[in-house]
């Protein structure tokens, strides 16, 4: 029985540990046609909503200012000199306009 309290103390203790990512900023665009939502997290990525399905991107070296990418699903957010743009399947869409609501 003991070894079970312990186990059960052991596995609560862990779940008091676990880190959690936070939600820094939050943005909506229109580029062309396609509407995303985007959080940036705390832990240098991002998550881009694109016709509900979630991706994830990772921020990535960038000389002329911030990209998030997803090599897998091939999807990349590009903030560069004031303008935000979006390349899904190496189909690059018009400057995203950011929704302002």
């Amino acid at each position: 029985m003991k070894k079970y309290v312990w186990g059960t103390v052991l596995l609560l203790a862990m779940a008091g540990c676990t880190n959690s990512v936070e939600v820094k900023n939050e943005f909506e665009y229109k580029c062309g046609t396609q509407v995303v939502k985007t959080e940036v997290l705390d832990d240098n990525s991002m998550i881009v909503h694109i016709n509900g399905v979630n991706h994830v991107l990772t921020r990535v070296a960038y000389p002329n200012g911030t990209r998030y990418e997803n090599v897998v699903s091939q999807v990349s957010l590009t903030r560069a000199d004031g303008d935000t743009y979006l390349t899904i399947n190496g189909i690059n869409y018009p400057i995203c306009q950011e929704i302002i609501r």
